[in-house]
């Protein structure tokens, strides 16, 4: 049982490790998506893994942006990427 602003709350919650989740990245993402997932470090709880709704996202996640609309540059970029790309 876990103590909560309104009373305690059984923890019956699927746990995995730091190393588990940098290991198995993407199937704990998609489990995520289903259920909450404690991440613990040595046994402590330090973060939580939950699907994301709606009102969670604050603006635009990934905004599409439309190349004619930028501004112009007055210098040529591929001088710059030659020669970062040539050392």
């Amino acid at each position: 049982m876990v103590a909560t602003n309104n009373g305690c709350q059984l923890l019956n919650m699927r746990t995995a490790t730091i190393h588990e989740l940098h290991t198995n990245t993407g199937k704990l993402a998609g489990a995520g998506a289903r259920e909450k997932i404690i991440i613990a470090e040595r046994g402590q709880p330090v973060a939580l893994l939950k699907a994301v709704n709606g009102p969670d996202l604050v603006g635009k996640p990934f905004p599409r942006r439309d190349i004619r609309k930028m501004p112009k540059s007055k210098v040529n970029s591929t001088i710059y990427v030659s020669q970062d790309r040539d050392g």
